[in-house]
């Protein structure tokens, strides 16, 4: 009698896989392709270039060894969270469905913050492509009210939410403030990223066409990233002044008292989670709580001052 045929790897992993999933409450399901939008959220490049090409070669050789991560989206439609280039290689396959895992978000920033934690790690992620992707997370947070209007801790809570560095966040953010012309050099290699990073300093930008004109007058003898370096260091070397700064916008009042509001919410979080049975000096502990006290008065009075100003 022949012995019983004993499972192929693949199978068991296949079978572990479907059990994991289903104790974590998500199932693979096969999704038509067409079915798939891609998240408006997503900032990150779809160029074709060689990554993607890999991609598109391991697609077609060996399938997907990882399920595309999916949202609700309209009635029979589903936005991507994570696979944009999978479902990209796929479509150019000519595959007909995609193995899915739909997960569903309380809010559009927990969405947001699912889409980069899927790229950000995962991918070589170009500095260009990071500083819209932190672009489109500000403009999130300002549209969700929870963006400060401090710049610094602009940047301390990106770095929270994106699990990037304030010091990273900020170098990213600072992109943005090349010209056009200027990305474009960037992007393509015919500037250094060291360059890059030093004419999108806020103290640089007014130098921007100052090094733009230089090159467009000099030639680059076949080393065009060497004559916009060149470039720079002239600029930097004649000390130009810059144009006289721009009035700043007067503050938004009621987004400042939102933003005070939830700093207040905070600080009251953090009181009610101190522990002052352990071996604290309580007598310097009351002094402070008094003082804290004082300080609640005289925001008492600030408020009421402000309020009495409107009923006028």
């Amino acid at each position: 009698m022949a012995g019983k045929k004993s499972p192929s790897i693949f199978s068991t992993l296949q079978k572990t896989t479907e059990n994991a999933s289903g104790a974590n409450g998500e199932l693979t399901r096969q999704l038509p392709i067409d079915s798939l939008v891609d998240n408006p959220l997503n900032r990150f490049s779809m160029a074709e270039d060689e990554e993607f090409l890999s991609t598109m070669r391991s697609v077609e050789q060996d399938g997907f060894l990882e399920d595309i991560v999916v949202t609700p989206h309209t009635d029979n439609t589903w936005r991507i969270i994570s696979g944009h280039r999978r479902v990209l290689a796929a479509r150019k396959l000519g595959k007909a469905t995609v193995p899915c895992k739909v997960r569903r978000y309380p809010d559009r920033l927990s969405e947001l913050r699912a889409l980069m934690g899927a790229n950000v790690h995962r991918r070589n992620i170009s500095p260009f492509d990071m500083a819209r992707q932190l672009e489109t997370l500000r403009d999130t947070l300002a549209e969700e009210e929870q963006l400060p209007e401090n710049v610094k801790e602009q940047a301390e809570l990106m770095a929270a939410q994106s699990g990037l560095s304030r010091a990273t966040v900020e170098r990213y953010l600072d992109l943005l403030n090349l010209d056009g012309t200027m990305s474009g050099w960037a992007e393509r290699g015919d500037m250094t990223m060291a360059d890059a990073y030093e004419m999108a300093r806020q103290k640089n930008v007014h130098l921007q066409p100052v090094v733009e004109e230089y090159v467009a007058k000099n030639d680059a003898r076949g080393d065009f990233p060497g004559l916009v370096h060149r470039a720079i260091a002239w600029a930097k070397a004649a000390e130009l002044p810059p144009p006289p700064p721009k009035a700043a916008p007067a503050a938004n009042p009621l987004r400042t008292v939102d933003s005070f509001g939830r700093a207040v919410r905070r600080s009251t979080a953090q009181l009610k989670a101190l522990d002052f049975s352990a071996d604290v000096d309580k007598v310097t502990a009351r002094k402070k709580l008094d003082t804290c006290l004082q300080n609640l008065e005289e925001l008492r009075r600030t408020v009421e001052a402000l309020k009495a100003g409107l009923e006028d």
